[in-house]
């Protein structure tokens, strides 16, 4: 693969885009989720717990704690941090793909238009405030870094995500192959989780761990399969309420699929950290928009290394992209436009999560069992 520095012209486009997003982000009235993060952090400013049980349960980590400071400074503040973040792995990712001298013009303009006018990551982003974005770029740096050799960092950074939202733990199987390197990742990870819940024992007490029941314990929500399983939509109840007492085992058993063919050597390691978080999603019962942005950025990080070739796999490429668009279309235009699809709209929330699970599946399949590679990517003629 060669490639040459992106235009002015781009550049200064991204310049502005970066701008308009930031000006519009400070000016929307804070909704949805970043509404209900200034509860948590003025119990924080006042001397509080901010895991004490009030309107809106806190179930994030430690790390969240911190954003209580900006919020001091001015409400927006942390939303214009978690866009920042957004951002970075936005701006990164277009100016590399851009740059690519083996795909054609046409392609690169989908892609930049995929990350720079989706409305589910505007709405998720610039409206909503979702702290996912700040996890999102974590992900994203620690498979870049994973897969440059360096996983010492990579522990690190994706520590942090855990001490934030949970999920980037079914990340760290993919850090190394070997048995040795597998128990240091694994001592390192329990010792740095170990000290950073210490401090918050001692500032906090161990109301921490309202947020792991709250993970826990949750319904089946929106874009998961088990929430079509859970709904009147779904025909066989006996066998929907087994599956979903199933989801922990169903997700770690696909997840533990993809390790072992990454361990055997039969998945490359920036594919192994998407596909094990495709297989998370396909199975794990919370399904909540949010998610979605830290799976997009595990993308990104590897449209970034798999562009290296000159033969990447075109096909995940755009099944990918093509679950983009269904996110685009569901959760950036049907659910804002739906009153969140409350009321008569309640059966749209029912069945979404069937048509993402197919559409999940198409991509873990073309992960996991590529076609046989074919250049579809050409020079501009």
């Amino acid at each position: 693969m060669t490639t040459s520095a992106p235009s002015k012209l781009l550049d200064a486009l991204l310049f502005v885009y970066v701008i308009a997003v930031l000006i519009a982000s400070f000016m929307i009235a804070p909704m949805h989720d970043y509404a209900l993060y200034f509860a948590h952090w003025d119990l924080i400013l006042s001397g509080g717990d901010p895991w004490a049980k009030i309107d809106a349960p806190n179930a994030y980590g430690p790390v969240y704690n911190f954003f209580a400071l900006p919020y001091a400074l001015n409400s927006q503040l942390p939303k214009l941090i978690f866009v920042s973040c957004w951002l970075a792995i936005v701006i990164y990712t277009v100016r590399k793909f851009s740059a690519l001298q083996n795909v054609s013009a046409a392609v690169k303009w989908l892609f930049a238009a995929f990350w720079l006018l989706n409305p589910f990551f505007i709405v998720s982003t610039s409206f909503y405030g979702f702290n996912d974005s700040l996890v999102a770029l974590l992900c994203f740096l620690g498979v870049l870094l994973a897969v440059k050799g360096s996983s010492k960092t990579s522990l690190l950074i994706l520590t942090v995500g855990v001490l934030t939202k949970i999920y980037p733990l079914f990340l760290l199987p993919f850090l190394n192959k070997g048995w040795k390197d597998i128990r240091r990742n694994i001592l390192v990870f329990v010792v740095m989780l170990f000290v950073a819940y210490l401090i918050t024992y001692l500032i906090w007490g161990p109301s921490f761990l309202v947020a792991f029941g709250k993970a826990n314990g949750r319904n089946p929500t929106l874009f998961s399969i088990m929430m079509f399983l859970y709904s009147d939509y779904f025909p066989f109840k006996s066998i929907g309420s087994v599956l979903i007492s199933l989801n922990k085992p169903l997700a770690l058993g696909a997840v533990f699929f993809v390790f072992m063919r990454f361990r055997k050597e039969k998945l490359e390691q920036h594919a192994a950290f998407l596909a094990g978080f495709t297989a998370l999603l396909m199975f794990y019962k919370a399904g909540q928009q949010q998610f979605y942005l830290a799976y997009f950025a595990i993308f990104a990080a590897w449209v970034v290394i798999e562009f290296r070739k000159e033969l990447p796999n075109m096909k995940a490429f755009y099944a990918v992209l093509l679950l983009g668009f269904w996110m685009m279309l569901m959760a950036g235009v049907v659910y804002p436009l739906t009153s969140y699809m409350s009321g008569e709209y309640l059966w749209i929330r029912q069945v979404i999560g069937l048509p993402t699970f197919i559409l999940l599946c198409i991509v873990f399949k073309q992960l996991i069992f590529p076609s046989e590679l074919k250049n579809v990517t050409q020079h501009d003629s």
